[in-house]
């Protein structure tokens, strides 16, 4: 029988065998685009399978590019880089930290949310979990601010950065990028990458790498943080692990790292 997504796998191979194994040597970056794609894409046709979008999406599942040791980065929405993976990040349980006291009461909407899902054995969505992160303080508890911050970011936009890739720049000025959430302070700026489970073994640092970086271009008078938010659900209510990452070029040009941890337990009567 079949692998589930053989069919993928088998268009991941043909285009990495073309453009990747086949890269004069010494050469750490390659490029490619959509007219790269549309001859391998053509041969799959049924239910769908022939869309472009299996080639920018969940591609780090894919055991063609994991094996390689590489990732993609996107350059516009037509074109992509295909550089070495920097090192994962290993997201072990925080060590410090426990029950929270909550510096706002949760809303009738939020506490609705979280019972359903108790009810149901899932998680509540990542926008709901993050609106609950921010409510009641634990993004500023977790950086030492006074009071809750200001949402202001979120959503699809450009990238519009120049990353610099293997000792060259790299134009993703036309790059799209996704960002869960951005709080603001006067002097702080936060950027939230929300992930309702515990477990990350194929987390994709340019989630957070990216819109960091962005923000820092942008906001060059504040302090700009990359906070990865880990959530579940459990007998007692929400429990978050936060991770502040940061970047770090000691093994990748384009790694990042964690310099801190907590857990925060919140209880739902």
């Amino acid at each position: 029988m079949p692998k589930k997504d053989s069919w993928k796998e088998e268009a991941w191979e043909i285009l990495l065998k073309k453009k990747w194994d086949k890269r004069p040597k010494g050469v750490d970056v390659v490029e490619y685009d959509k007219s790269d794609l549309e001859p391998i894409l053509s041969k799959y046709t049924k239910s769908g399978q022939g869309e472009i979008r299996i080639f920018h999406s969940s591609s780090k599942h894919v055991n063609a590019v994991q094996k390689r040791g590489i990732v993609k980065i996107p350059i516009s929405r037509s074109s992509w880089k295909i550089v070495k993976s920097p090192p994962g990040i290993d997201f072990q349980e925080p060590t410090v930290g426990g029950i929270f006291k909550i510096k706002n009461e949760l809303t009738e909407g939020m506490l609705a949310g979280i019972k359903e899902t108790l009810a149901l054995n899932s998680n509540p969505g990542e926008t709901t979990l993050l609106a609950i992160a921010n409510h009641a303080g634990i993004i500023s508890d977790f950086y030492s601010l006074s009071e809750n911050g200001v949402l202001f970011t979120g959503g699809r936009q450009k990238a519009d950065i120049h990353l610099i890739v293997g000792g060259k720049s790299v134009d993703m000025t036309k790059a799209q990028i996704e960002i869960d959430g951005g709080f603001e302070w006067p002097e702080t700026v936060v950027i939230v990458e929300m992930k309702s489970s515990f477990t990350q073994t194929k987390f994709d640092v340019n989630q957070a790498l990216l819109p960091m970086l962005k923000w820092k271009k942008l906001l060059q008078n504040k302090k700009v943080h990359s906070l990865v938010l880990l959530a579940v659900t459990n007998k007692i209510g929400v429990e978050y692990w936060a991770y502040d990452l940061i970047e770090d070029t000691s093994e990748s040009s384009i790694g990042m790292s964690v310099s801190k941890s907590k857990k925060y337990i919140l209880q739902v009567k």
